[in-house]
């Protein structure tokens, strides 16, 4: 099943063109690609501006381990990745 498919029936939405990437790495972190800035933090919950809505990384001890242009890495256990 194609990824972006596999998005459709999850997420219960379509998903019609790419507008992050996020690599959810267990026990380590997180790194959303393409984002364009923090929005809230917290050590219980990160959101992270994207086009079209916001990535929310919820968990235990996160924290913001490296900023770029349009990536932000966040370190700590993840216990969730969503879309909003």
């Amino acid at each position: 099943m194609a990824f972006s498919k596999e998005l459709e029936e999850k997420l219960g939405q379509v998903v019609g063109e790419v507008t992050c990437r996020i690599e959810w790495l267990p026990n380590v972190g997180v790194i959303v690609e393409g984002g364009k800035g923090l929005y809230y933090y917290s050590p219980e919950c990160v959101k992270v501006r994207a086009k079209g809505g916001m990535v929310v990384v919820e968990g235990e001890g996160l924290y913001v381990y490296e900023t770029r242009t349009d990536e932000v890495v966040l370190r700590g256990r993840a216990a969730s990745v969503r879309w909003e």
